[in-house]
């Protein structure tokens, strides 16, 4: 079915909120559970695994490739999927689309979700900056203050515009609609 034949509606702003927070509970799963790894991997081998001032590069890397990479992973698989939507847009009868309606590209939800997740890697690297005392408190606060900025510019940018389209949708050409079927 081409994309101009497919019926799309505006995703609701309720269910919007409702699909944002399954997946947060599906994130907070994830980082509890490597929270809990963590704290068995300690047990096991003692303080000596870490030593007590990683590089910052390894902090970074890991923050990355343990957090932000796999949630990256997982709202880019799910989304660039067939039915253009991770668990809790699902369950919230959501989906992305491209800006014609039809299936967004894994490229384009990659983007999007490259570009969503920017400000949360932003404030690991601002945090572990400050907690490691390692940059200069300007450049710190820089980075922190754009890490809280991004996603505020981006609630105003979707609230001002008629698709409620968000910077990381503007920015890859997607959308939020409502999936087909879904009530309105």
């Amino acid at each position: 079915m081409a994309s101009a034949e497919i019926p799309v509606r505006r995703a609701p702003g309720g269910a919007r909120w409702r699909a944002s927070l399954w997946d947060y509970a599906a994130i907070v799963g994830w980082l509890a559970g490597l929270t809990v790894l963590g704290f068995l991997v300690r047990s096991v081998s003692g303080p000596a695994l870490v030593s007590p001032s990683p590089p910052l590069g390894a902090v970074d890397a890991a923050a990355l490739l343990l957090t932000v990479f796999p949630v990256w992973l997982y709202f880019t698989i799910g989304e660039g999927g067939r039915a253009g939507a991770g668990w809790g847009k699902r369950r919230a009868r959501l989906r992305v689309v491209d800006a014609g309606g039809g299936r967004a590209s894994y490229g384009r939800v990659a983007v999007r979700n490259a570009v969503k997740l920017l400000p949360w890697q932003l404030a690991h690297l601002a945090v572990a900056r400050l907690i490691l005392a390692v940059d200069a408190p300007v450049t710190v606060g820089v980075t922190y203050t754009l890490a809280l900025v991004i996603p505020l510019v981006s609630i105003v940018m979707a609230w001002r515009d008629p698709l409620r389209r968000a910077l990381h949708d503007r920015a890859a050409g997607t959308r939020v609609v409502q999936a087909p079927g879904a009530e309105s």
